[in-house]
């Protein structure tokens, strides 16, 4: 195998294709292949294809190449993900872990960390969830309140999450904790690896919209965890997620501009069939003038996003325009499944299910799942006080406590 640092962004693409060429199931990427779905079936697909990828080292290339990934460079990072999603390879199971707590566990954690959780980690064999996000602190995260104290060796947390992705069938969570109650908000914080199978962890789920469930309420009482699961000093928890947030939307953007246009190029298709009333939604200028906007939009977004990855390699840290990608990312995903719900007229509304439902169910479906995007990862309405403030340079809103 070439050394991954001295190869090209085009010679590190060909290799990963050869390997896809390779290992992907026979009849990948046509009309003849289908995913499982049943949701266990398709997880165990997805864990068993992870598994490949993590044995060549094709799984958290951005991890360095000691610890299981191959030290990417961004170029590299960029071509992987546009590629994985031409390709339509699922995301892995675990993300969250890979993406966000593998790294951090990489920088803050130590040796014994490292050892027992990112090995699973990369094969899937331990998926991770996320407990940041609390009834009363979501948006003013150092707000948060649910509470470590210590006891000998042990840390006993009790507390509530809210809006945690994947803890009923995960197996660890991540989560900050406050653990000096006397010290400023930002200094009094724990970076806390819970297993959540622990006594007093209780799982409640959120149902969505669209009547999906993947989302959940984490309630603990008295939750007894080792010291020893502590990543980085006691109470350093804060500058800790600093390392888990600052780049989590910056080697992903290309794949969801990506997904973007597909379900576009989708929508296009869409609009030039015969609906029931014998007209082609295509030939209504109105909708050949929203899809042109939305393909205006995609090059916005990738690039926006490039422009980003300048700005990252240059600084070496995420700045604030990263919340513009959102923003605007997300709102523009909202109008897209608007468009396609318009373009598929009466039959688009019709539920999953229905007998007379355009394409299943699956425009409609959309659209009610895109109102989630403009609330995961920080609302809208964060962003845009992050754009105002950070960006723009105009003055925080005076009931903001400081």
């Amino acid at each position: 195998m070439t050394t991954t640092s001295t190869q090209s962004a085009a010679e590190f693409t060909a290799e990963l294709s050869d390997w896809l060429d390779t290992n992907l199931p026979k009849g990948w990427g046509t009309r003849d292949f289908k995913l499982p779905k049943g949701q266990n079936e398709r997880r165990d697909f997805i864990r068993d294809l992870q598994r490949q990828m993590a044995a060549d080292r094709w799984i958290a290339i951005h991890w360095p190449a000691e610890f299981g990934g191959r030290g990417a460079t961004m170029d590299q990072q960029i071509a992987y993900h546009a590629e994985l999603a031409r390709r339509g390879v699922p995301r892995p199971l675990g993300h969250i872990g890979l993406n966000l707590c593998g790294p951090t566990i990489i920088r803050h954690g130590t040796d014994a960390q490292r050892e027992r959780f990112l090995r699973p980690m990369l094969d899937g064999d331990e998926i991770w969830c996320e407990g940041f996000s609390e009834p009363g602190a979501g948006s003013d995260l150092a707000g948060l309140r649910t509470r470590g104290r210590i006891e000998g060796d042990e840390l006993v947390i009790t507390g509530q999450k809210t809006w945690n992705t994947g803890g009923h069938y995960s197996q660890w969570m991540f989560a900050l904790v406050r653990t000096d109650p006397d010290a400023p908000k930002h200094q009094g914080l724990s970076f806390v690896l819970l297993p959540m199978d622990s006594p007093g962890i209780t799982v409640r789920p959120i149902e969505r919209i669209d009547r999906g469930h993947d989302i959940n309420d984490v309630f603990l009482d008295d939750v007894r965890v080792p010291l020893s699961n502590v990543v980085g000093p006691l109470n350093s928890g804060w500058q800790v997620t600093r390392t888990t947030l600052n780049h989590e939307r910056y080697t992903q953007f290309l794949a969801s501009q990506i997904g973007f246009r597909r379900t576009l190029d989708n929508v296009a298709e869409l609009a030039k069939r015969t609906n029931v009333l014998g007209k082609r939604p295509a030939d209504r200028p109105d909708v050949r003038s929203a899809l042109a906007r939305k393909w205006i939009a995609s090059e916005l977004i990738r690039l926006h996003g490039l422009r980003n990855i300048a700005s990252v390699q240059s600084s070496s840290e995420p700045g604030p325009e990263g919340a513009i990608m959102k923003v605007f990312g997300q709102e523009q995903e909202k109008e897209l499944y608007e468009l396609a719900v318009d373009v598929s007229g009466a039959l688009g509304l019709l539920d999953r299910g229905a007998d007379s439902a355009q394409d299943r169910g699956k425009w409609v479906y959309g659209y009610l799942r895109s109102r989630a995007s403009t609330i995961a990862g920080g609302t809208s309405e964060i962003q845009r006080n992050v754009i105002a403030e950070r960006v723009l340079k105009m003055p925080r809103d005076p009931w903001v406590k400081q």
